[in-house]
């Protein structure tokens, strides 16, 4: 079945990504991920309206894998949520289940977003500005029977003068989950890499580029917290 890829974009609507904690825009999400497995074929999650007004949102379930660092969705057809589309009144809650259509793999993850976007209410007689739809996504992560872990291997590559690629290539069978990353040079000094926590897909790699002037054959030290675990790891610089 040819299946077009989806990346994460505005189609023609206004979506309106706003994160603060765990609550974005009038609305709370818990957990802020689903894990399933053989024992566990359901997860259930709470979505909270907090804003003034009864909201319509409506479930979506990709598939997720990713390309050269960057997210890329297409439909999901094993996995299911419920209820597809409902409503929350002002100040109300509504319970959501996601659940797998077939067991799990054997030795890889698999790994989908949730996505949950606000059906935009009818405009009212003469309004004419415009409706912002709110979309947030969520991971869900489908455990496979054998034991998994994520593998990373780290590169420091010298772009130029005055610029440094970190690279993290993840070997692994299972995602890796980082946040707080900062990167420590031979003399000390201690820069932050990025204040976005990132998820690392098995098979998958991602980038980050520091401003910082270092030499080939530098030493660098990177510092970052990985499921909630403080890690720490010796990279060494190589060329151009």
């Amino acid at each position: 079945m040819k299946r077009s890829l989806v990346r994460q974009a505005a189609c023609g609507l206004a979506f309106l990504f706003l994160a603060v904690g765990h609550a974005w825009a009038g609305f709370q999400v818990g957990p802020v991920s689903a894990t399933l497995s053989a024992d566990q074929r359901v997860a259930a999650l709470t979505v909270r309206n907090t804003g003034a007004a009864a909201a319509t949102i409506q479930l979506q379930v990709m598939v997720w894998s990713q390309s050269g660092g960057k997210d890329v969705f297409a439909p999901a057809e094993d996995i299911l949520a419920t209820p597809p589309i409902f409503s929350v009144p002002a100040g109300g809650s509504q319970v959501i289940r996601v659940g797998s259509r077939r067991a799990p793999d054997a030795q890889q993850e698999r790994t989908y977003r949730l996505f949950l976007r606000e059906v935009p209410p009818a405009p009212r007689p003469g309004f004419q500005g415009l409706h912002v739809v709110l979309q947030i996504s969520l991971p869900v992560f489908v455990q496979p029977s054998a034991a998994i872990a994520a593998n990373l291997h780290w590169r420091a590559t010298r772009i130029d003068a005055g610029h440094l690629k970190i690279t993290a290539d993840n070997s692994g069978t299972k995602h890796a989950h980082l946040s707080h990353l900062v990167l420590s040079g031979e003399g000390g000094k201690r820069l932050p890499m990025s204040d976005k926590a990132v998820y690392i897909l098995a098979g998958s790699n991602h980038e980050w580029v520091v401003d910082t002037a270092v030499a080939e054959g530098d030493h660098l030290e990177l510092a970052m917290d990985s499921d909630n675990q403080a890690l720490q790891t010796d990279v060494a610089v190589s060329g151009p």
